[in-house]
């Protein structure tokens, strides 16, 4: 019987002393832990930072292409519109020149109004 509880002593301590290395254990883990928050906190931090950063590029690049859209557009209706004024151009150049309104009609396709309006308005600034 002596060695019964020699054994039950025996295996309480190794109990006793298995619980207090696992108490030690978590402590340390506890110990790491807390020392990996301060870094992890900095870096939510940062990472925070930069996706509000990036939300502010976001926006300031969408105002950048619809600003690019939108001149993209205004240079198109410039450029058509110096198009569609390029026969008026030419036919007061003729004009100068001494051209009639069946010629403007016949070269430049204009109207017949058109022409005359031309000659009028530009055949007179020649002869005054």
């Amino acid at each position: 019987m002596g060695n019964v509880w020699i054994a039950i002593i025996g295996l309480g301590g190794s109990l006793i002393f298995c619980l207090l290395l696992q108490a030690y254990i978590i402590r340390d883990q506890g110990r790491k832990l807390a020392e990996i928050r301060v870094p992890m906190n900095s870096l939510s931090s940062t990472l925070n930072a930069m996706c509000a950063g990036a939300v502010g590029v976001d926006r300031r690049l969408s105002g950048l292409e619809k600003q690019g859209r939108d001149l993209v557009h205004r240079q198109d209706s410039m450029e058509s519109q110096k198009q569609s004024d390029r026969p008026y151009g030419e036919a007061i150049q003729l004009v100068h020149r001494g051209a009639t309104t069946d010629r403007l009609v016949a070269e430049l396709g204009l109207s017949h109004s058109e022409a005359e309006l031309v000659v009028m308005l530009h055949g007179l600034k020649q002869a005054s």
